[in-house]
């Protein structure tokens, strides 16, 4: 009897985000104290610092790991070119966790026309983070309706 390998292991989905950040075990804490992260897995440096480490974030893996200018990698600079969405039961409270472990505020909390407590922080290692809340259910249809509205308001 054989069994079928699925190609996504265990805890992953298809897409799994890797950060890199100029101070690995820094990150970690930050992580684990605003985000409530847990480690899976690390694999140090001699140096202490993690070269690779595997956080479990609500119900997503993230991974993270120090620059390899070797391999192109490069913590980021003073341009962002990605945000990760973080949903989570509290907004509010991961924004303010987030503020008062070194995190600046990109846009305060507020709930947005598609039914979500939303804000914005940048965490010290340079990475935009969106945090979420449902708090108004609606359809998908209905959401994009408001967005269509709000964003004709914006002109």
């Amino acid at each position: 009897m054989s069994e079928t390998l699925s190609p996504i292991p265990d805890g992953y989905h298809s897409i799994t985000c890797f950060l890199v950040v100029p101070d690995g075990n820094a990150a970690i804490d930050f992580y684990t104290e605003v985000f409530g992260a847990k480690v899976l897995s690390r694999a140090d440096l001699p140096d202490g610092q993690p070269a690779h480490a595997e956080l479990l974030i609500g119900d997503s893996t993230v991974q993270l790991g120090m620059p390899i200018p070797a391999n192109n990698l490069a913590a980021p600079g003073e341009t962002l070119h990605t945000s990760i969405v973080h949903y989570c039961p509290d907004a509010d409270a991961v924004i303010a966790r987030a503020k008062a472990n070194g995190a600046r505020t990109a846009e305060e909390p507020a709930t947005f026309v598609t039914g979500d407590r939303f804000g914005v922080v940048i965490d010290p290692f340079g990475h935009r983070w969106a945090v979420l809340t449902r708090v108004e259910d609606i359809s998908r249809e209905e959401a994009d309706r408001r967005v269509q509205a709000w964003m004709a308001e914006q002109s």
